[in-house]
């Protein structure tokens, strides 16, 4: 049996059979006790739960409700956010809750091989792309019973798009930024940065970044009100959630399909992290453990998508009249992509509504990490340590320019999912808060005259969100990495 994932918008029309039997699948799963393993609010405590939070909102009646303390230390809090890792994990967590909903689906009378649809926010042909489908609007289904796909709390927009407490947009630029899965330190890859077992890492990747993060926070909002959407702790409860991570998983499926994109295929990467596992429940309420090999195409849970190329920035494979279309990403070299620390600032600094600025000090020369000249080199600014008491934060970043007229310059708005778990000093992953880079080389030569980078780069921090709590930052850091 084979599933193809489509997407939602290619529907006949509202409510067509496949979302009907999703939504069908999430009501009966809701009536299933915490402690079921295939149960939603289990499903959804893998991914992240705040337990107190929980019951506090009556989304279980008391801590009693869930299972035993040992097998919450080795299911619940899993996500993996901010490293390498965030990719395969969440892949393997859609193959897990799309087998058990398919299970119950065709245990009643429903397709055998249905399928989660994804939601293609970033399709360009379709004007409607960027509303949040009106299946997770409407109040009710179509027999007027409660529809469980619009139940959960939502503060944010409807639909995707820069907003006036977010000035960022959703891109695709990730897609095509860089053709490096892993980042070297203090850089930007598509995938993360190397990390262990990280239920909230450190350094965010391209796609995660924008637009994984964006389109959390937007549905979720911003502020200590926001929706489940913005709290990693409660963000699988929301039904739009599957589809999200669903097409942010077709968006890596698209990018490995470019040849000259180097997927990460090291062992430390492929049997994923050590000693910890990773583990996902069965549809015969048993547990099974998978590796991030296990996720790559043609493993045993790679998905199936009826296209990869529409709304995803990577065309279609055209192979060449003579050789193919050269190594696929499985088989090409590593390339040395390392890094080198520029400068950094030297004391944190709390960010609010009102901009603050600090400095960061380039050790002169600006040197070059190869012998070969002449060398481009690309150059990142990091947010490190960023913590705050909000699910989710918005920071705008900006530079000015040395002997200019005071002009902030934005560079990016940087959405850290995920803040206050992150932030906190409970648990076995948090505490260290989370960081993020941008690439600042254009704006940078510009700000510059064309002359690189200066040996002073003062940066300005706000808080994207009126209203939003502080946010502190522990440094700010820039590094070089060479381009050749």
């Amino acid at each position: 049996m084979t599933r193809i994932r489509k997407d939602i918008a290619a529907s006949s029309g509202a409510w067509a059979p496949e979302v009907l039997w999703y939504a069908r699948a999430v009501a009966a799963l809701n009536a299933r006790a915490p402690d079921d393993r295939t149960g939603w609010r289990y499903l959804g405590a893998i991914h992240g739960i705040d337990v107190a939070g929980w019951v506090a909102q009556g989304i279980i009646g008391a801590a009693a409700d869930l299972p035993p303390a040992r097998e919450q230390e080795a299911l619940f809090n899993q996500c993996q956010h901010a490293g390498w890792f965030f990719l395969p994990w969440h892949r393997g967590y859609l193959a897990a809750f799309e087998a058990i909903l398919g299970d119950w689906i065709a245990g009643n009378g429903g397709p055998a091989d249905w399928a989660l649809p994804y939601w293609n926010y970033l399709d360009a042909t379709n004007p409607d792309a960027r509303k949040l489908p009106q299946e997770f609007r409407d109040a009710t289904l179509p027999d007027g019973t409660p529809n469980p796909l619009s139940a959960p709390p939502r503060h944010g927009t409807d639909t995707l798009g820069p907003q006036p407490w977010l000035n960022r947009d959703i891109t695709l630029a990730a897609q095509t930024a860089t053709p490096l899965f892993t980042a070297a330190p203090g850089t930007v890859g598509y995938g993360g940065a190397i990390s262990g077992f990280a239920h909230q890492g450190n350094l965010t990747g391209g796609v995660e970044g924008n637009p994984h993060n964006l389109v959390h926070v937007m549905l979720g909002g911003l502020g200590a009100q926001s929706g489940w959407m913005s709290d990693p702790a409660y963000a699988a409860l929301d039904p739009i959630f599957w589809l999200h991570h669903c097409n942010i998983d077709r968006l890596w499926e698209a990018w490995m399909s470019e040849a000259t994109n180097q997927q990460e295929l090291s062992s430390a990467w492929k049997n994923g992290p050590f000693p910890q596992q990773f583990l996902m429940p069965t549809p015969a309420d048993g547990v099974e453990v998978f590796v991030p090999g296990d996720t790559l195409p043609g493993a045993r849970l790679a998905p199936q998508y009826d296209d990869i190329h529409k709304g995803t920035g990577i065309a279609a494979l055209v192979l060449a009249a003579a050789g193919g279309a050269g190594m696929p990403p499985s088989q090409k070299p590593p390339r040395d992509a390392g890094s080198a620390l520029l400068g950094a600032s030297e004391t944190s600094v709390e960010v609010t509504g009102t901009p603050v600025s600090a400095s960061v000090e380039i050790t002169p020369p600006v040197r070059r990490l190869t012998a070969t000249a002449p060398v481009k080199q690309r150059y990142f600014l990091n947010l490190e340590g960023v913590r705050g008491a909000d699910p989710s934060g918005a920071v705008e970043v900006y530079l000015v320019a040395k002997d200019g007229d005071g002009t902030a310059h934005l560079a990016d708005t940087l959405v850290f999912f995920g803040l206050a778990s992150a932030s906190s000093t409970e648990g076995r992953h948090a505490g260290n808060g989370l960081s993020a880079a941008i690439d600042i080389t254009e704006l940078a030569e510009s700000l510059g005259g064309g002359q690189g980078l200066q040996d002073r780069v003062e940066v300005r921090l706000k808080l994207a969100a009126e209203g939003a709590g502080p946010v502190t930052v522990d440094k700010i850091s820039i590094y070089a990495q060479d381009q050749g």
